[in-house]
């Protein structure tokens, strides 16, 4: 079967496409900040609460936030959905029918997320050493979701894979078999670990500024998870780089040279980012 014959017709767009491309990538990444922050923070906490260091002013200052920032995430999440539905209806609707047992998952995996970040917040003193079984669950359920969503986009980057409807048609479609799968999905969890570093480090850098002088141990704290993440991340960049299909990363031609040299200018920017 010739995968081009199962992409629907694309629906024409009221304005040039370039218009709606820019305020995906702009919407994007507000999101993927937002998410970075919320995974990254409640993921530090954790370790937090593990450590045994319940004392510590950083935990309890992401328990305060979560609920906030998980709405802020959900909000500047739509938009972005809407440009890829826009733009690249034809692959994403099928996508995600293909995988809609998992997608429409998302919305209940959400709702127990945002319901466990409040629990987090108000029964946090309450909570005393449970702590970390409330704000693990909440990790792992973003985590699924984050894979659903990876799923998803895989799939939809895949029409080749779509044929396999016909021997699973129950809309449980995983494209495991894409070598990008896996390093794309870790590549944007590993990040989040450094935004929320940098968030912490932010969020303790103003109440310093403030007047805190019992702040400035967690700046350095946010600044060393900031680092070290970016530092693994670098591995998983590479290895999703190795994954990317043959022809994608070339000078060859504009998008690649603009590719290349927008991912030179990351890791170039990179460096003096985790030194200082």
């Amino acid at each position: 079967m010739d995968p081009a014959a199962l992409i629907p017709t694309p629906d024409a767009i009221p304005v040039a496409w370039g218009w709606l491309q820019f305020f995906l990538l702009l919407t994007f990444f507000l999101h993927i900040v937002l998410m970075n922050a919320t995974l990254g923070t409640a993921f530090i906490a954790l370790a937090t609460h593990l450590r045994g260091r319940n004392s510590s002013p950083c935990a309890p200052a992401v328990a305060a936030n979560l609920p906030y920032v998980v709405a802020f995430t959900v909000n500047f999440g739509v938009a972005p959905l809407l440009f890829v539905q826009a733009l690249y209806g034809q692959f994403f609707y099928v996508s995600s029918i293909l995988t809609a047992v998992f997608w429409l998952s998302i919305i209940a995996l959400l709702i127990s997320a945002y319901a466990l970040a409040y629990v987090y917040k108000y029964q946090y003193n309450r909570l005393g050493k449970r702590r970390s079984a409330v704000v693990g669950p909440i990790i792992l359920l973003l985590l699924t979701i984050a894979f659903c969503f990876a799923g998803n986009i895989s799939l939809m980057q895949d029409p080749a894979g779509w044929s396999r409807y016909f021997d699973q048609p129950r809309g449980m479609l995983l494209n495991l078999a894409d070598p990008m799968l896996l390093p794309r999905y870790l590549h944007f969890m590993v990040a989040s670990m450094a935004v929320g570093g940098l968030a912490i480090a932010l969020f303790f850098d103003r109440k310093r500024r403030q007047g805190d002088a019992s702040a400035a141990p967690l700046v350095r704290q946010g600044c060393r998870w900031f680092a070290h993440a970016t530092l693994l991340n670098g591995a998983v960049g590479l290895w999703f780089l190795a994954a990317l299909p043959r022809g994608v990363l070339t000078v060859s031609t504009t998008d690649g040279l603009l590719l290349a040299a927008s991912l030179a200018g990351g890791v170039l920017l990179a460096v003096p980012a985790v030194v200082f």
